[in-house]
């Protein structure tokens, strides 16, 4: 995401938007009742779902899309012009390690940033509950950018992970027209919690931040930045978006017993 003033970021949804909001809850309302489950991530998941075995079978648990659809990471350009950039490639590698951990995801490629990028939101929001609204399995939502801090600024963006180069990443819950924002909160806590204990230094933590960002779809939703320009590379990203999936799973999945020899 390139740096910008988010209080002139425009979340606030047209008629059209409030009808698929609507869809959406009727969709949605009989499982995600506006509450965040006492025993955790867990108890959002039904015991059929909650093994590596089965999870396939039974649908997409995840959601993946990118409101800022053509953004870059260095050396090139900040911004693709027309067409999806590099943070694309980014979801594509979170799907493909969700996968090899058990978790199938769905991944819109959609550009919704152009030609008008302050019209982002307002398609994205169209995406995400289509997304949502054909896939009754799904329980995390995903909207994944990459972050614009002054190029001066390292420490935030990279860390080191068994001695190569790791973009940070930071999660953000949007505090405007979202009836989910303490859900979306405890969520992107959790998420931090499990990063922080799997891979120490790659959470850059949980922001609350003025702004919708999509979030009412659901109560498991959360933006999450992954590195910046230019201080991260499309490799780092790629890098940081699979130990992302480490902290999905294991919160997601329960550990597989160990059988005895």
């Amino acid at each position: 995401m390139r740096s910008h003033d988010f209080d002139s970021e425009r979340n606030g949804p047209g008629l059209f938007f409030i009808l698929v909001t609507l869809v959406v809850v009727a969709v949605l309302g009989a499982r995600y009742l506006g509450f965040y489950p006492p025993g955790g991530l867990k108890d959002l998941i039904p015991p059929r779902l909650a093994t590596r075995q089965t999870a396939a079978r039974i649908g997409p648990l995840v959601a993946i899309y990118h409101t800022h659809t053509s953004e870059n990471y260095a050396p090139g350009e900040s911004h693709a012009r027309g067409e999806a950039g590099e943070i694309v490639e980014v979801g594509r590698a979170f799907k493909e390690a969700l996968a090899e951990r058990g978790i199938t995801a769905v991944h819109s490629e959609t550009v919704h940033d152009y030609p008008v990028f302050k019209d982002a939101f307002d398609h994205s929001y169209e995406t995400i509950a289509e997304q949502l609204a054909q896939n009754a399995s799904i329980k995390m939502v995903f909207d994944l950018h990459r972050d614009g801090l002054p190029p001066e600024v390292t420490t935030a963006t990279t860390a080191v992970v068994n001695g190569e180069k790791v973009a940070r990443i930071g999660f953000v819950v949007g505090d405007q027209d979202n009836p989910h924002m303490a859900q979306n909160l405890a969520f992107a806590e959790s998420l931090d919690a499990k990063l922080n204990e799997l891979h120490p230094g790659v959470s850059r933590g949980v922001k609350v931040q003025r702004g919708s960002f999509n979030l009412r779809v659901s109560p498991q939703a959360v933006t999450v930045f992954i590195g910046s320009y230019p201080q991260n590379t499309l490799e780092e990203a790629e890098r940081a978006a699979r130990l992302l999936a480490d902290a999905v799973a294991a919160l997601a999945l329960p550990a597989q017993p160990v059988k005895e020899q």
